[in-house]
């Protein structure tokens, strides 16, 4: 059998692109631009340059290959192969992603939700090595998810499952870029922070967060830089969103029920600065049957979970 698997995580803002053995060593990655705004035809080409150059860097060909995995921002429709229509990939509605990358490299391809993928990665290589119940969960622009029961991957119907960035905990809350009111991403993600930071600085609230922003847009990590220094108003922010990530946690862990959750994205550079509040919020509102034997840990493998994971999907097929 061939030892070697392409990988591809399709973002909205950068392709990244691996080649990886069986026991998930990277042996080479590359990046491109995604350049989304230029639609569908141009990213996939794209895409398909991008495994051409990390075979070339490597001196293999595409008979070298075992198949090329791909982990795609849904909704998608695992069955028939196909990108819905991601928020943040305009013009992508109902494409043939599956097909299209067969037809290019004619070896075997495997799709699957990015979150998913990133899941499996964790589940296989990283913090839920060994862990028959484990959810990988994302905290960065939006909120993502994806979830091992029983040593399986939980797909759902569609490939949709473990969307826990979209379900409700305020049913009168805020707008979330999905269309819904209320979303757990709408209150505990990256831009939720954010936009809880502009709101109180045009309220008129003092912060360093302003002199550390200077002319750039406020981001996450001007509020976390502002309360290390003790800001008043970014300690209350990150107070607010340690609250708000174990409000969100505590309904994954009774829906689930898993034994070790690992998160990973952007926010968690800020770990050590909201972990207390979140579990300590998640086993409040939780049952406590299922947080008693219930690990929270940091995510391990980084930037490249989600090369990792697409990789993966050639050697761990469901």
């Amino acid at each position: 059998m061939k030892k070697i698997a392409v990988g591809i995580d399709l973002g909205g803002t950068k392709i990244a692109t691996c080649a990886m053995d069986e026991a998930g060593n990277l042996l080479e990655k590359t990046e491109l631009p995604t350049l989304a705004k230029e639609g569908p035809e141009k990213v996939i080409e794209r895409m398909k340059r991008s495994v051409y150059e990390v075979l070339k860097r490597l001196d293999l060909s595409l008979s070298d290959i075992a198949g090329i995995g791909i982990g795609v921002p849904g909704p998608m429709d695992a069955k028939r192969g196909r990108v819905k229509n991601p928020p943040n990939l305009p013009g992508w509605k109902d494409i043939p992603l599956l097909s299209i990358m067969e037809e290019e490299f004619n070896i075997p391809v495997f799709m699957e939700n990015d979150a998913n993928a990133a899941a499996i990665a964790e589940n296989l290589f990283g913090a839920g090595k060994g862990v028959k119940n484990f959810i990988y969960i994302t905290i960065s622009t939006g909120i993502g998810g994806g979830a091992i029961t029983n040593g399986r991957l939980f797909k759902g119907g569609d490939g949709n499952a473990a969307e826990v960035g979209h379900m409700t905990i305020n049913f009168e809350g805020p707008v979330c870029g999905c269309g819904n009111s209320g979303c757990w991403e709408a209150y505990a993600s990256g831009t939720a922070l954010t936009r809880f930071a502009r709101e109180g600085i045009l309220s008129g609230r003092k912060t360093r967060i302003t002199d550390l922003a200077g002319q750039d847009e406020v981001r996450a990590e001007h509020v976390f830089a502002a309360a290390k220094e003790g800001d008043e108003f970014a300690r209350e922010l990150v107070e607010k969103e340690g609250f708000y990530l174990g409000v969100g946690l505590a309904n994954v862990v009774n829906a689930y029920n898993p034994e070790r959750i690992a998160i990973g994205g952007g926010l968690t550079h800020a770990w050590d600065m909201f972990y207390s509040t979140m579990v300590e919020v998640m086993k409040t509102r939780a049952l406590p049957a299922n947080v008693e034997h219930l690990e929270v840990m940091k995510a391990k493998l980084g930037t490249d979970v989600g090369t990792i994971g697409a990789a993966s999907l050639v050697f761990h097929k469901e």
